[in-house]
């Protein structure tokens, strides 16, 4: 029974209008016989009251006749028609059955065409159609919370697939879509947050010395400049920052086959380099030979952020971890530090962030946020955990 309902989902629309024609053919052929032998048997039916009738005057009008050339004998038989002895509504209804004997076939051809048509739509076009219809319809209003289910294999059956892989790239692009957008407003709102600060010291500091320039010291004025100056650095750099954050969000992973050993090699490598004041733990699961599909440069600039991060705030210890789950490859940095509060958990990932401890002016609160974005482009995430100290896994998809 399986294997009947499977090779029925699997039957194509060629097929299967080939066996409707072939239905349509058989059928016409026999509703048009069937009706043909039904008129033709009324008429029978018709003849036989005036059989015995017509046979009666048929003997006896036989007449023996001598050839006047020959002495043959020659027999006149009676010639009449049999209808002639119809009654006027008895012949018309013989002449109606005599027409639709004939007429029969191609109205059972078109009968049985019509009917063929319509079982074929309402069986193998109808579904399928008002799906596709409504998926368009759906999209065309742009919603795509919707799903296509047709579990047929035919054409149509494919096509709908087809629609529905459509619908998921379009809706996960729409998301995606919000997503930067909804991103780029938390950013423009935290950067004109971050901004304030250098702004009002500014412009502080600019109406003093309008008020105030001539009454001052020249140290004075040395010190209010070299004040301003610094703030004016501090808003190039967030500017160069936001320049720095525009070119990630365009950037484009760019795969290719990669020896993951040699990449274990450049973390193990480039670990001992920038914590050469902390103690650097380095653990390897067996990867051995295996080759896999990354982007060597985004995995590196991830690493050497978190690397930056974890030499930041550990005490003493860092460790860091590599391997490969599934079809990702994983990088794990922990160092002993304080670990992340409840509210870096949350938001430690967002632009512009850092937590209410920090301050180091020199950082943006950026480092986390670009890994973020870096390892989405890569087909991975950026998961934030404590586990005696801040614990911060990153994965790239193959």
């Amino acid at each position: 029974m399986g294997k009947i309902k499977r090779f029925l989902l699997k039957q194509s629309i060629k097929k299967d209008f080939a066996i409707y024609i072939l239905f349509y053919i058989l059928s016409s052929l026999v509703l048009s016989l069937i009706c043909s032998e039904f008129c033709k048997s009324k008429q029978k039916q018709i003849c036989e009251k005036y059989k015995i009738e017509y046979e009666y005057n048929r003997q006896s009008t036989k007449k023996l006749l001598y050839d006047d050339n020959s002495n043959d004998l020659s027999i006149n038989y009676y010639t009449a028609d049999i209808t002639t002895l119809f009654t006027p509504s008895e012949e018309l209804v013989y002449n109606i059955f005599g027409i639709c004997s004939v007429i029969v076939y191609p109205i059972s051809f078109i009968i049985c065409i019509g009917i063929t048509s319509i079982l074929f739509y309402k069986r193998k076009l109808q579904k399928p159609l008002e799906i596709l219809s409504d998926a368009a319809g759906n999209i065309s209003d742009n919603n795509l919370d919707f799903e296509i289910i047709y579990n047929k294999q035919d054409e149509l059956g494919k096509l709908c697939l087809s629609f529905e892989k459509m619908r998921r790239v379009l809706r996960d692009n729409n998301i995606e879509m919000w997503r930067q957008i909804e991103e780029r407003g938390r950013l423009n709102v935290a950067f004109a947050h971050d901004l304030r600060t250098p702004l009002t010291v500014l412009k502080g500091q600019s109406e003093i010395l309008i008020k105030y320039a001539p009454e001052m010291s020249q140290e004075k004025i040395v010190e209010i400049a070299k004040m301003m100056e610094r703030h004016i650095a501090r808003l190039e750099n967030y500017v160069n920052t936001m320049n720095d954050l525009q070119r990630l969000e365009n950037i484009e992973i760019q795969k290719k086959s990669i020896e993951i050993g040699s990449i274990v090699k450049q973390i193990n490598s480039i670990g001992n380099s920038v914590c050469s004041t902390k103690k650097f733990l380095f653990r390897e699961k067996p990867i051995g030979t295996i080759k896999m599909e990354l982007d060597e440069s985004v995995i590196m600039q991830v690493y050497e952020n978190l690397l930056a991060n974890a030499v930041r705030y550990a005490h003493d210890t860092i460790i860091v971890s590599v391997y490969i789950k599934e079809n990702y490859f994983c990088i794990t940095v922990l160092d002993d530090g304080k670990g992340f509060s409840p509210k870096d958990l949350i938001d430690a990932t967002k632009p512009f962030y850092k937590s209410s401890e920090e301050t180091d002016n020199k950082h943006f609160g950026m480092g986390l946020n670009i890994c973020k974005i870096l390892c989405e482009k890569h087909g991975g995430n950026l998961k934030l955990e404590n586990s005696n100290g801040a614990f911060v896994t990153a994965t790239f998809r193959s």
